[in-house]
C-alpha cells in the first residue's frame, strides 16, 4: 500500500505527531510519500526533521516550469488519469 502525506509547510518543528505518524504508517509497511504545497522555511535542527526535509517534496518549489513539465509528463505517459 501507498499513502500520500500533503501539507502546507513540512517539515517544521511543530509537525511531531505527523512525523510519528508517518514512522508508525512506514513500520506497518506501508510507503509514505511526503508532499508540502511549499517549503518550510523554517531552520531545522533535529536530525529526524532534516531527514523528512529530504524525503519531502515541495511542489511550489519547481515554479511555473517544473510544474507545466510535470503536466505534460502526466499527461502523455498517463492520458487516462488526467480524465478526471
Amino acid at each position: 500500500m501507498r499513502v500520500a502525506y500533503l501539507t502546507n509547510q513540512y517539515p517544521k518543528v511543530s509537525h511531531t505527531f505527523i512525523r510519528r505518524e508517518i514512522l508508525a504508517l512506514e513500520q506497518a509497511g506501508i510507503t509514505v510519500d511526503r508532499y508540502s504545497i511549499r517549503p518550510s522555511g523554517q531552520e531545522v535542527v533535529d536530525p529526524a526533521d532534516i531527514a523528512e526535509r529530504e524525503r519531502t517534496r515541495a511542489i511550489l518549489a519547481v515554479g511555473a516550469v517544473g510544474l507545466a513539465m510535470a503536466f505534460l509528463k502526466t499527461a502523455l505517459t498517463r492520458p487516462l488519469r488526467m480524465e478526471n
